[in-house]
């Protein structure tokens, strides 16, 4: 798995543990939690982790917005961290190809959430990308 993979999984597992575990997000981005054996871009997993706490309100907003008869509070909290992270990415990462967010997405949740939760988490992306980023490749 790539460092950036990880460093996505590593950021997704700190705002679960913000959301559920109520941890703080001073704490969350010490990473001191992460296991020792992880390997993985603790620079990137920072931004990623600082990004989302500093615009969860916009980031929210926008995951809303994009919800077919959905509301936040009915989300997995997995799925929800996994929105989180890759909305902030959407936004605010123009560096990062709109393609590789949501393939990063769709397999993350592939990974640590239900057997369809990809395909909901790969539609709700692709409408913030539309909002945010039109003009950009999918």
């Amino acid at each position: 798995m790539a460092s950036r993979r990880k460093s996505r999984r590593i950021a997704v597992q700190g705002l679960y543990g913000y959301d559920v575990g109520k941890m703080e997000s001073d704490r969350i981005q010490t990473l001191d939690w992460v296991g020792s054996t992880e390997t993985f871009d603790p620079s990137f997993a920072r931004i990623l982790i600082h990004g989302t706490l500093e615009h969860i309100a916009e980031i929210d907003a926008l995951i809303e917005k994009h919800l077919d008869h959905w509301e936040l509070s009915r989300l997995h909290r997995v799925d929800l961290a996994i929105l989180r992270v890759s909305t902030y990415s959407l936004t605010f990462q123009n560096d990062i190809p709109t393609h590789v967010t949501i393939d990063e997405a769709v397999e993350l949740a592939k990974e640590m959430s239900t057997d369809d939760a990809y395909r909901f988490i790969n539609g709700v992306l692709d409408g913030i990308r539309k909002d945010t980023r039109d003009t950009d490749t999918p």
